[in-house]
């Protein structure tokens, strides 16, 4: 019984430190990003279609591993509506072997402001 008990904390304490923790990437603003960052929006389907960010690639945290290969190599930034979704996507992104930079988190009902057209 014990040790089915700690099995259980074990890994309940896992599912809080990947979903809560923060992860060492900077928080960055809409002025900040250039040419050279790849956006990739986390965000569901349903939130990131209403977008305008015509360069971003919308791929949810659901599907990273799977799309992979359709993220280009270089310095990368997460969109996400929460702080608890940036980092589910930037733990991901990081674990498949990208250079995440920093996170943008957007509010559900403002997607994508002028300025952050990226168009």
């Amino acid at each position: 019984m014990l040790i089915l008990t700690l099995i259980t904390f074990s890994v309940l304490s896992y599912m809080m430190y990947y979903r809560y923790a923060p992860v060492r990437v900077r928080k960055l603003s809409d002025k900040e990003l250039d040419e050279s960052h790849i956006v990739v929006d986390v965000r569901d389907y349903q939130d990131s279609y209403k977008s305008n960010c015509v360069q971003s690639l919308a791929i949810p945290c659901g599907y990273l591993k799977r799309y992979s290969h359709e993220i280009p190599k270089g310095r990368i930034v997460v969109i996400g509506s929460s702080t608890v979704e940036c980092n589910v996507g930037i733990r991901q992104l990081k674990g498949l072997g990208f250079n995440v930079v920093g996170y943008i988190s957007v509010v559900r009902d403002e997607p994508c402001k002028e300025s952050f057209s990226m168009g």
